[in-house]
């Protein structure tokens, strides 16, 4: 019997139908499963059904012999033993055999204690070389992990770096910009009551001397008061609307400040998290848009900041409503997963994106739509901030419309295990 806790597999590959059948006999009584085959094209189809844990392969068959078999590409990377069986005339080919790969050889007639060995040696080979390769794997695996932890805090740490730049001058840009604004406020007060002050001395001056209009048109000139009366508000408005401008900016930079404070991590449900996001389209995307939601039957978790997380798809959602402009459209979403990713697919019917602008889409400050009300910093942020949780953000577009599809790593609790070999 065999001192093995688990049965081990025998394939018997032999063409001799009396060799196959003393040698089956004789392993099934040792406590082996043996399964057998006639010749070499018989022995390939036998190990793509089912690996055993040792192969005794005649050498000399008709057809596919087994030095053949040996050649065989997909025998390359195997785990198994392979045991030759040979005559005492083939020491050519014992050697050529064991070069191919081989990993033992029985020379016919043999000794049944000799063959029970040898069958003992090379189950004991293949386990061992199975429980190597295991534990290579999960090493392998291991380390996949690690290294993709590592690039989730360097891309966290990257988060962190610009959320406190930019919490940092949203800080000490906002005071003073708080006192342009206000003051900006008091000067349109200002400008327009000297403007009221000169028009009515202007009015008393002629009043009180008619001939005094040729000097005060002189005076108007040299002074340039027509010129500012004119320009004064048209500059005033621009001034605040790029203080408004700024302060949009800030305004964005800090969201970043606001995730850098809650970078929190927990488990989180993404159907749950999503559903409220996608009501908000209603408000957001022109009046009569068409709005496509679509759910996976089960839960899918993720792991990350709900802050960061919100921030991040609030922004993708926005987007997906400014690109229908005033047009109303359809807007669908969607969520599923697939091996080790969630999967959050956002589309609009909107005109597309250029293909030349795509590349740019989540550079700082760039946008596709008016400067006066976008600066150009929330595909920006929403990048970042998915970055940060291991994911990407993938955008296609054409000229039916912009597809943005958002990844982020499972949970571990809700990943599945991988199969070992």
């Amino acid at each position: 019997m065999n001192d093995f806790c688990e049965q081990p597999k025998i394939l018997v590959v032999d063409d001799s139908a009396a060799i196959r059948c003393y040698v089956t006999s004789l392993l099934a009584t040792a406590g082996y499963r043996v399964r057998e085959a006639v010749d070499g094209a018989g022995a390939l189809a036998a190990l793509q059904a089912e690996q055993p844990d040792v192969v005794l392969l005649d050498v000399e068959m008709p057809g596919l012999s087994g030095l053949d078999v040996l050649r065989t590409p997909a025998l390359h990377n195997r785990i198994y033993s392979v045991i030759l069986f040979t005559t005492q005339s083939a020491q050519d080919q014992i050697a050529l055999g064991l070069d191919l790969g081989a990993d033992d050889y029985v020379i016919k007639p043999f000794h049944e204690v000799d063959l029970l060995a040898r069958i003992r040696a090379a189950v004991r080979s293949t386990r061992q070389k199975g429980a190597l390769a295991r534990a290579r794997q999960e090493m392998e695996q291991t380390l996949a992990k690690l290294q993709k932890t590592q690039r989730k805090l360097v891309e966290q740490e990257k988060v962190g770096a610009v959320a406190r730049l930019a919490a940092g001058a949203a800080h000490y840009i906002n005071n003073p910009l708080g006192f342009v604004m206000s003051n900006l406020s008091t000067l349109e007060r200002y400008a327009l009551a000297l403007q009221t002050h000169a028009a009515d001395l202007t009015e008393l001056l002629r009043t009180a001397d008619p001939d005094s209009e040729e000097r005060i048109a002189e005076l108007e000139k040299k002074h340039r008061l027509r010129q500012i009366t004119l320009d004064l508000p048209a500059l005033l408005q621009e001034t605040r609307e790029g203080g408004g401008r700024i302060a949009l900016i800030v305004q964005q930079m800090a969201q970043l400040e606001l995730g850098l404070a809650n970078q929190g991590v927990q488990e989180l449900e993404l159907v749950g998290l999503m559903k409220p996001l996608v009501d908000m389209i209603t408000v957001l995307a022109p009046p009569g848009t068409e709005v496509r939601w679509s759910q996976p039957e089960g839960p899918i978790f993720v792991e990350g900041s709900l802050t960061l997380l919100n921030t991040a798809l609030v922004a993708l959602l926005k987007n997906a409503c400014e690109a229908l402009g005033s047009v109303p459209g359809t807007i669908s979403v969607s969520i599923g997963s697939q091996q080790e990713l969630a999967e959050i697919t956002i589309s609009d019917s909107g005109p597309g994106i250029p293909q030349d602008q795509i590349s740019s889409l989540f550079d700082p400050f760039f946008t596709t739509k008016s400067p006066d009300s976008h600066v150009g910093l929330g595909l920006t942020i929403a990048q970042r901030f998915i970055a940060g949780h291991g994911g990407r953000i993938l955008v296609s577009s054409d000229t039916s419309g912009t597809c943005v599809r958002v990844e982020i790593p499972l949970a571990p609790s809700q990943a599945p295990l991988p199969r070992l070999v």
